[in-house]
């Protein structure tokens, strides 16, 4: 007999198998919940003045602790709380502000968030998706942020409530026909090169270089004369198997060739 449940024992443990993690921290809880504890933050620590635990958010907010606990290294990796000593956290400058700005526009409080998670690993996969798709379903974008992340499919929900920040965030939109679109990353326009199809240029003589949009030419604003000399130029190319032919080849050096002489005046 005893040995009959030994036998049942390992088995049920060899069902089970190991539990994989995530290799990010995910948040626990839905976008409505993760906005109460960054204003929680922002009120149980003064503004950003003072460092407080999980406890005394829980306390400002009315939240379980543990729900509180369990989102703080989500919050910290995506840089919205700094953690100067262990066990304490204090919001980000971004964090303050929209926590304040919030009880009077709430919508254009936003903005300050959106900074900080447009440069999150989450944010860029989000923005780069978006570059090249009009929309997307709620599942494929859940698949390649679970991708990214080394998610399991029990992190499903986990990366939900991520799409729901992002949501909220207005970083990205949820029409009626559930298909997500992009929103507002302005932000993040001048930080990510645009991406270039070849056939966006492959026709184009070297003369017509002098009317490519500015953002195409290089990252961030416009600099003095004086010191283009020093900027690069980053360009993402989509090359087709078909395009990849001697003459194409001649037509990119020479686009490149005449981008390089504009970029030294």
């Amino acid at each position: 007999m005893a040995d009959e449940m030994t036998v049942r024992s390992d088995s049920t443990v060899k069902s089970r198998g190991p539990k994989l993690s995530a290799e990010k921290a995910l948040p626990t809880v839905g976008a409505e919940q993760l906005v109460r504890i960054i204003k929680g933050y922002a009120v149980a620590s003064n503004g950003g003045e003072d460092r407080v635990n999980y406890k005394d958010v829980a306390s400002a907010t009315g939240l379980n602790p543990t729900i509180v606990s369990g989102n703080n290294t989500f919050l910290t990796e995506s840089a919205i709380i700094v953690s100067p000593k262990y066990g304490y956290y204090v919001p980000s400058e971004e964090a303050v502000r929209f926590a304040r700005e919030s009880a009077w526009d709430e919508e254009n409080a936003k903005s300050h968030l959106r900074k900080i998670v447009l440069v999150t690993w989450y944010g860029q996969v989000t923005v780069q998706n978006f570059a090249t798709r009009a929309a997307l379903s709620r599942d494929e974008l859940r698949r390649v942020l679970g991708i990214k992340c080394g998610a399991s499919e029990t992190d499903s929900k986990a990366l939900n409530y991520i799409i729901d920040f992002l949501v909220y965030l207005g970083i990205i939109t949820e029409d009626d026909d559930d298909l997500l679109r992009r929103g507002n990353i302005d932000e993040l326009a001048k930080q990510i090169p645009a991406p270039i199809a070849f056939s966006d240029i492959r026709n184009q003589s070297p003369s017509q270089i002098s009317d490519a949009p500015p953002t195409l030419l290089r990252e961030g604003a416009p600099e003095p004369a004086e010191t283009r000399a020093s900027l690069s130029i980053v360009l993402n190319l989509s090359v087709g198997i078909d395009e990849l032919t001697p003459e194409n080849a001649q037509r990119l050096r020479d686009w490149i060739t005449l981008l390089n002489e504009q970029m030294e005046r």
